[in-house]
């Protein structure tokens, strides 16, 4: 079982790319910290915006669900950004 999620995010307190890229950086380490595969794919040129993609593989939907709940706690309690839009998709295999 797969779970994708693509993350449009806003970051209110980026003041350049420097930070953003920072703040995006942080976030990764801190998913990947949590064995979820992450990659930023929009907006690289936009300082105050991100396109976020994660993965997570699991045994079974309920263990899927739990991992990605987790990583929705952690991302609503991530001061430096704000979630715009959460699309996400389980894929059994």
């Amino acid at each position: 079982m797969f779970c994708t999620v693509r993350l449009e995010l806003s970051l209110p307190y980026a003041s350049s790319l420097k930070d953003k890229r920072q703040t995006i950086r942080s976030l990764k380490d801190r998913l990947r910290r949590k064995n979820v595969s992450v990659v930023e794919s929009g907006h690289q040129d936009s300082w105050q915006r991100a396109t976020v993609e994660f993965a997570i593989a699991a045994v079974s939907l309920g263990a899927a669900e739990d991992k990605r709940e987790e990583v929705r706690r952690l991302l609503l309690n991530y001061e430096a950004l704000v979630i715009d839009d959460w699309r996400e998709e389980f894929v059994k295999l």
